[in-house]
């Protein structure tokens, strides 16, 4: 699938290393015994023939629509499973082929890697159907890109894996399947392309936090992650990152980990952690839409008002 096609699927809502195995064990047993009983060029054009014939049989014919996932990652939703079949049928890769095609691993290898979902395939494994019917003919073992956060923008929601680069889809609510995300608010950069990195300072400062906080993140309740501030554009006398929990309650983060922020001995990511699960412990979890904010660099909490609202972030 080209880039050209892969920004097509814009509207969504919702690996072989090296060269393909040597020839299955039936068909090696029988070219050496063609090879021991000819020589010079009979024998190569014999064995020719023969391979050729094998490769027609149907026990080694694949068809590019029969290759499906057996197994993906929980966050993979059918409109993402559609993108990786759209991969397979790509009007560059055959329809059917044989499995003792040369160079058939390095094609559907070519044709994996044209979506934006895979970041590799691993590697892809060739079954001789007549040996071992219990294996399938093709094993493909493919490394995804894995979703990290959501950015919000003018148009909706863009995924991100962790190395900032932009996934497939604009979604209407900040939720892939089942599976929750934070959210990047305050990016000021447009989306780029899919499949490319997203060049914004204050994205990729948000995305390092997003990535210290996630092992927290159902425990705190954490929804967002705010970057409109960052390196002081709006007050440099307030947080450059803020967090947000689903009830409201804002932790005012401070700086994402950089060699700047050590240099300016901000406090590290384990302090900051460390500090927001005592607050957590000493309000036995009661923290969420209970506190207005947590401000980690200052070491300071100041409760919500009773009469305040308890607006989501």
């Amino acid at each position: 699938m080209s880039k050209k096609r892969k920004q097509k699927t814009e509207p969504v809502g919702d690996g072989g290393e090296g060269p393909p195995r040597a020839p299955f064990r039936v068909v090696k047993a029988v070219l050496a015994a063609v090879v021991t009983a000819a020589l010079g060029c009979a024998a190569v054009y014999g064995v020719g023939v023969l391979r050729e014939e094998v490769a027609r049989e149907p026990a080694y014919q694949v068809s590019a629509s029969s290759l499906r996932l057996v197994e993906g990652p929980s966050w993979m939703t059918p409109g993402i499973l559609a993108e990786l079949d759209v991969a397979l049928l790509d009007e560059e890769f055959p329809q059917r082929f044989s499995l003792l095609d040369e160079g058939v691993a390095a094609r559907i290898a070519a044709a994996y890697e044209r979506c934006v979902w895979v970041e590799r395939v691993k590697r892809i494994e060739k079954h001789d159907p007549r040996v071992d019917r219990s294996r399938p003919p093709l094993e493909i073992v493919l490394t995804f890109r894995r979703p990290t956060a959501f950015v919000e923008t003018a148009r909706g929601y863009c995924l991100l894996d962790a190395d900032g680069v932009r996934l497939p889809g604009v979604y209407r609510e900040p939720r892939l399947g089942a599976e929750r995300l934070l959210v990047i608010r305050g990016v000021s950069l447009r989306p780029p392309a899919v499949g490319r990195a997203w060049s914004d300072a204050g994205l990729s400062a948000g995305l390092r936090v997003a990535r210290v906080v996630e092992p927290g993140r159902e425990r705190f309740r954490l929804a967002s992650v705010d970057v409109s501030n960052f390196g002081g554009q709006r007050d440099a006398h307030e947080a450059e990152i803020v967090l947000a929990t689903d009830g409201g309650t804002r932790i005012k983060w401070g700086k994402a980990p950089s060699p700047e922020s050590q240099r300016l001995r901000e406090r590290p990511p384990a302090d900051k952690l460390e500090y927001l699960d005592y607050i957590y412990k000493q309000m036995g979890e009661q923290v969420d839409g209970v506190l207005a904010y947590i401000d980690i660099p200052n070491r300071v909490i100041r409760r919500r008002p009773a009469d305040a609202p308890r607006l989501r972030s």
